[in-house]
């Protein structure tokens, strides 16, 4: 699967896996912290918690939407961490990373909490919105 834009040019297509690897490091960045998750609230990656590009691309909504990227996806939180900045932390790392590849385009990033991970999964349902209009 790839995101498509048409310019003068052509048509420009970006394969997703650039997506997918930067939201996998910008969670691996807190430390099990933070967790992906699916829509519902199942941590991605089993027991190992190793998580495939493909898994996570099942679980992440990526859109084209007039001149703008839109990236939604899904994360548990560890019992007794601050999830400002935990979500914070992630959508800083992606949102830099994303100007620095993509300079022309808008972005809007939206993380949604979907629980806390102690014993057990505690549901959530808090979304963090960020955007960024390039310049």
């Amino acid at each position: 699967m790839a995101l498509e834009r048409t310019n003068d040019n052509g048509i420009i297509k970006i394969n997703t896996a650039i997506f997918t690897k930067l939201i996998l490091k910008s969670v691996s960045k807190m430390r099990n912290k933070a967790f992906l998750a699916s829509e519902k609230g199942k941590l991605l990656g089993g027991l190992d918690k190793k998580i495939s590009h493909s898994e996570l691309l099942s679980h992440i909504n990526l859109k084209n939407e007039e001149e703008t990227y839109c990236i939604e996806f899904y994360i548990i939180t560890e019992f007794g961490t601050s999830i400002k900045e935990i979500t914070g932390g992630i959508l800083d790392y992606l949102e830099e990373e994303l100007k620095i590849m993509f300079p022309k385009n808008n972005l809007r990033l939206t993380l949604k909490v979907v629980g806390v991970k102690s014993k057990k999964i505690a549901e959530r349902d808090i979304t963090f919105n960020r955007y960024y209009e390039a310049k």
